[in-house]
Parts: C-alpha cells; sequence; structure tokens
C-alpha cells in the first residue's frame, strides 16, 4: 500500500490554509480524495502545471487508476503534506518526527514522497 507524502502545501480544500511564507505543520489527507477535492498554498513556483492537474505534485487519481488497474496493491487510508519553511532545523527536529510516527502508524508499505 502506498502513502503520498508532499512537501507541497497541498490540503482539503476545506482544511485551514498553509501560511504560504512559512508553516511549519502538516494535513492529512484522506484516501478518498481526489485531486478535485485538493488545493495547494505555495508561492515559491511556477503553478502552471498543478493549476492544470493536481496530480503532478500530488498524484493520488494517478495512484488510484493504478490500483485499479492491479499494478500497485493500492492506497492507504491517509496520506500527509506539509508547507513550505525556511526553519529547516526545526522542520527536521520538531514536525518531521511527529510526521513519521503518523506515517508509521499508517504502516505503508511504500512511500512516495512528491514536491512542488
Amino acid at each position: 500500500m502506498v502513502c503520498l507524502v508532499s512537501s507541497a502545501g497541498v490540503r482539503l480544500k476545506t482544511d485551514a490554509p498553509f501560511n504560504a511564507e512559512g508553516d511549519l505543520s502538516y494535513r492529512r489527507v484522506p484516501g478518498t480524495a481526489t485531486a478535485a477535492d485538493l488545493t495547494y498554498d505555495d508561492t515559491h513556483y511556477d503553478h502552471a502545471g498543478v493549476d492544470a492537474d493536481m496530480n503532478c505534485i500530488f498524484p493520488i487519481d494517478r495512484l488510484r487508476e493504478l490500483a485499479a488497474e492491479g499494478r500497485i496493491g493500492g492506497i492507504l487510508e491517509t496520506h500527509f503534506s506539509f508547507g513550505f519553511t525556511t526553519k529547516l532545523k526545526q522542520l527536521h527536529d520538531e514536525t518531521l518526527p511527529q510526521l513519521v510516527k503518523e506515517i508509521e502508524a499508517v504502516r505503508p508499505d511504500i512511500v512516495l514522497l512528491t514536491g512542488g
């Protein structure tokens, strides 16, 4: 089973936005979400590709298609995304250990890391 983890500030449209100028938090994305349910909060790269297809930074629909074809075993019920920050030591020391615990709890076979 695959777990998506993104550093592109992806979230459900109904979740609180990431602070695009610096955010050490992360969001959970349910495995039932589709790209149409998602948005992103990032201002640090060209968004043309993402605006055309959210799957280029958070390929949840593509993974679901691969699972339906039997090419992968499936996707997990929970995925994760964190926002932009320049506070890399804090991210490493505080946010990532919490995130790793949550990822370990969902017991993925594979973690697919994506960025913005």
